[in-house]
């Protein structure tokens, strides 16, 4: 059996949606014993991962067989994806807990945040916002806030009046682009293949969930 890897790239370029790739590295506030990050870091937001800048690629969403083929595996949580990835596009290097951004593509979010915090970010790039609410200091009713801005590190800022105050818990809604960050690679026994650089496939999961 002769397999094209220039044909399995075509379909997956002719089927497949663009994306941006961006790969992660460790922060350097990382202990060096424990290997966790340094609380309140505001580099990484206490994650202990960085990420640079994303490069254009593109991937074909797997099929359902792949789909529940992942979800027989256990691991599997609402939103992971499964994709595969053409040996010719920069997201055929990607590594563990890269991200990986479905430009083509939207939805809805809504998070809770408070205001101050070092982890006060929003992950997705952000559409629009609809929504920014809290509730009053005896938790009886709702405040409705000015929306805020998203910067492009995820950093939140309120131009407008009311914002919450420092410390404050608050509700912010609307819609985003996707993103998703590398959570497996789904390796397939290729020895019989020659080692052609056929497709890879990789289960990717929603940034909201890193390191939750």
């Amino acid at each position: 059996m002769t397999l094209s890897v220039a044909r399995f790239n075509l379909q997956l370029h002719r089927m497949g949606q663009d994306m941006l790739w961006a790969r992660a590295y460790r922060c350097p506030c990382l202990d060096p014993d424990s290997g966790a990050a340094r609380a309140g870091c505001p580099v990484c937001a206490a994650r202990g991962v960085l990420w640079g800048p994303g490069v254009g690629s593109r991937a074909g969403l797997a099929g359902m067989k792949a789909q529940r083929a992942w979800a027989s595996y256990g691991e599997s949580v609402s939103g992971d994806v499964v994709v595969s990835v053409p040996s010719d596009t920069p997201l055929y290097a990607a590594g563990e807990n890269d991200r990986i951004l479905f430009t083509d593509s939207s939805r809805s979010f809504d998070i809770v945040l408070t205001r101050g915090d070092v982890g006060e970010r929003i992950q997705q790039p952000v559409i629009a916002f609809d929504r920014c609410f809290w509730l009053t200091n005896d938790g009886a009713s709702i405040v409705e806030g000015s929306l805020p801005v998203r910067a492009p590190d995820g950093t939140v800022s309120f131009p407008g009046t009311p914002a919450p105050a420092l410390g404050q818990q608050y509700t912010v809604s609307g819609r985003c682009t996707p993103e998703y960050f590398l959570f497996k690679d789904m390796a397939l026994d290729r020895a019989h293949y020659g080692g052609l650089a056929l497709p890879r496939r990789l289960v990717l999961r929603l940034m909201d969930l890193f390191i939750r």
